[in-house]
């Protein structure tokens, strides 16, 4: 099989691995990548050599990538939830094949759901996780700020989810793909008009929340500035990656005491299954909305795909993405035909 493998900074590389499928544990599957999808957060920092933001991250070489569509191909004697041909997400890596467990979290794909749009469903479950961690409410005004790959996904699960949406980009381009995800309003952060457009759209109510997907400082600024009194901001980026220390207090009193804001770490959820009376939501069941929600077509991420690669080619996309490219949004590296 071929596996995408990181020796240094930049140095990506796809290499062919032995990988035994003849002989699977009664709890196994092997499973044939169709497609999988780069992370231009934390997948390029990895590439980038800048790891130190992500607790436990493994040294060199190391693979790559976390998610990844495939089709089971073969299951071992015990495995009863799954059967071949059927279509799966997991968190494996860029690699054309692999074998995983039957307590993995492995979320079947519906009929009608495109592999392509389906690898990109744990970039929306950390939007989904920072919506639920702020106890989002159906109906309330919500920005994003930062519209990489997980705000443009995080704008179209927001508007599926019942919200207003207002999408703060840095890009005319991605203000544009933000209103094909859905959002009410896209507007430019440097827009003289950002706030008109977010008291035209919020009303007097202002913005209950604040997805914050952006890294830069000012970013960060403008998402505690735009926040109502007693909102939130749930933080999906990581505020100050690659910036120089802020030239202001990020607790200033003027927002955290005066305006009460709630401040959310937020883009986890619990790995722990358990039946839904004990954990209504965790992982998988949070993979399992969004693929509901793919199933629907109430929220789909086709206008998301810019860039398709094949495997030998993947050092493209990272270079891209290294690059700041704006033509950039999703990029899928395919593996396979499907059949």
């Amino acid at each position: 099989m071929k596996a995408a493998f990181l020796y240094g900074a930049r140095d990506l590389r796809v290499e062919e691995r032995e990988l035994d499928s003849d002989a699977l544990e009664p709890n196994q599957l092997y499973v044939e990548t169709l497609v999988s999808a780069l992370s231009t957060g934390t997948d390029l920092g990895n590439y980038l050599g800048d790891s130190t933001y992500v607790p436990d991250a493994p040294d060199y070489p190391r693979q790559v990538g976390y998610s990844n569509v495939g089709v089971i191909r073969r299951v071992g004697s015990a495995v009863t939830q799954f059967r071949p041909g059927q279509r799966i997400f997991s968190r494996h890596y860029h690699q054309s094949a692999f074998i995983a467990g039957d307590d993995e979290v492995l979320t079947p794909i519906p009929d009608g759901v495109p592999s392509d749009e389906a690898s990109l469903a744990y970039l929306t479950h950390l939007g989904l996780a920072g919506i639920r961690q702020a106890k989002y409410e159906t109906g309330e005004n919500v920005a994003v700020v930062g519209l990489g790959i997980i705000g443009l996904c995080t704008v179209g699960l927001a508007r599926a989810m019942g919200a207003k949406v207002v999408a703060i980009s840095n890009s005319p381009k991605r203000s544009a793909a933000a209103l094909k995800m859905g959002a009410h309003a896209a507007i430019e952060y440097r827009d003289p008009g950002l706030g008109d457009c977010l008291a035209e759209t919020f009303g007097e109510e202002g913005t209950d929340l604040v997805i914050l997907t952006a890294n830069p400082w000012p970013a960060y600024r403008l998402s505690v500035d735009i926040a109502r009194t007693g909102g939130r901001i749930s933080i999906l980026g990581f505020p100050g990656r690659f910036d120089e220390p802020p030239d202001f207090n990020p607790l200033d009193p003027r927002w955290f005491y005066a305006k009460q804001l709630t401040l959310l770490g937020s883009g986890s959820a619990p790995s722990t299954d358990a039946p839904a009376s004990d954990l209504r939501f965790n992982i998988r069941r949070n993979l399992q909305y969004i693929m509901s929600l793919l199933a629907t077509r109430d929220m789909r991420f086709d206008s998301l795909i810019t860039h398709r690669y094949p495997p030998e080619r993947m050092k493209e996309a990272y270079e891209l993405a290294r690059e700041h490219s704006k033509d950039l949004i999703a990029a899928v590296f395919d593996w396979a035909q499907e059949d």
